[in-house]
């Protein structure tokens, strides 16, 4: 087995605004924590695959088909699979701004392209989880959800030296206020900063899981960046529990599977009158603006039209990579000591909330799939 690492800085070099809320139309240039591509390579004599964690909101499809294709050619081998996630902070770099993402097309390539392999010989992975409340839970008022996760899998080379670690947690980084007027990596970054200090000679690598319900808008105590620091070192305190944890070893796989999937949507209207008087002002905001993103939908038709969901079976777990910001309810029909389900594969689309949600949320407006729709998409996250 051969493996690679890097670490690619993905700061525009130019102001842009930051990208995932309506208001945050100023354009910056001061950056709180340094921003990352972080690209994982394995292959052996039959596969390649490539994994890249990008620390913005927003990957779409054809970004990351145009990225693995010109990896490709650039590599000469047409059986590379390249699988993008973000890690979905709303403080990045705008990808809305063409420039940078050329900018970040360029870099990404050119890092890819340069990765110099080093065999590892055989290595095993190990997975483990627990369910956690240290950074969110449903930020739904009177909906709850017992599925949010932390997941850490494990790599390892001659038996027993970690040489790589993969964090799985399904909770919106928006801790930080809307507004704040620098760009940061939120909590998946400030994580995997101290993943580092702590052992540098472990790479480290962030996937956004099943996050569509799940936020820290009632766990934290602010939103200032101290709130957000306090609430990373609570979840940092947890991985480091399941890293002590003896967990069986598998042999590494790296066995991969996509499948191309038509999306049908339906602009069906939505009843305004049940708001339910417990909600909080930010649930009320957050409503009027799901309203404007409705609005805008309809006017242009601009909805996604297919969708690409990949898996990965690493022999320890199935990461089950989808497109858009999925419920975690969607994770309940898996096994989850096998299979892991992560929303953000490529960062984009609507939400996808459960058939007959019932409650009047933000996510509501933006949902257009139909259910016949819904009900595919459920169907293959169980069986590809």
């Amino acid at each position: 087995m051969f493996y690679s690492f890097k670490k690619i800085n993905i700061e525009s070099p130019f102001p842009t605004t930051q990208f995932g809320h309506l208001s945050q139309t100023r354009e910056l240039f001061d950056y709180k924590d340094h921003l990352f591509a972080r690209v994982i390579g394995f292959k052996d004599d039959q596969n390649w695959l490539i994994h890249v964690s990008v620390d913005v909101l927003a990957i779409d499809r054809e970004f990351r088909l145009q990225l693995q294709n010109t990896v490709r050619n650039k590599l000469n081998n047409q059986n590379i699979n390249l699988i993008t996630s973000a890690t979905h902070t709303h403080y990045a770099n705008s990808v809305k701004n063409q420039k940078y993402v050329e900018y970040l097309m360029k870099i990404l390539v050119e890092g890819i392209v340069s990765m110099h392999y080093q065999d590892v010989g055989k290595v095993t992975c190990t997975y483990t989880n627990m369910h956690t409340n240290a950074v969110g839970k449903s930020r739904i008022s009177g909906y709850e959800s017992d599925l949010e996760y932390l997941n850490l899998i494990t790599f390892y080379k001659n038996e027993n030296i970690p040489f790589l670690r993969i964090v799985i947690n399904n909770c919106h980084p928006t801790i930080l206020h809307a507004d704040v007027p620098y760009f940061s990596a939120e909590y998946p970054g400030y994580v995997l900063k101290l993943m580092e200090q702590e052992d540098d000679n472990c790479d480290n690598s962030f996937i956004m899981g099943a996050s569509g319900d799940i936020s820290s808008r009632f766990i934290r105590n602010g939103q200032a960046y101290e709130h957000m620091v306090e609430l990373a070192e609570k979840l940092f305190e947890e991985i480091k529990v399941l890293a002590t944890k003896d967990c069986p070893k598998h042999p590494l796989k790296l066995e991969y599977n996509e499948v191309e999937v038509d999306l049908d949507h339906e602009f069906n209207p939505i009843d305004l009158s049940n708001i339910r008087a417990d909600l909080t002002d930010r649930e009320l905001e957050t409503i009027r603006h799901g309203q404007i993103m409705r609005e805008k939908l309809e006017q242009t038709n601009s909805v996604i039209k297919k969708a690409n969901l990949a898996s990965w079976d690493l022999g320890a777990v199935k990461i089950i990579f989808f497109p858009n910001e999925i419920f975690s309810a969607y994770m309940s029909p898996l096994d989850l000591s096998k299979t892991m389900l992560v929303s953000y594969s490529n960062g984009y689309g609507p939400y996808v909330l459960p058939i007959d949600f019932p409650y009047l949320t933000y996510e509501m407006f933006t949902d257009t799939l139909t259910v016949q729709t819904k009900e595919k998409l459920m169907e293959i996250i169980k069986t590809i």
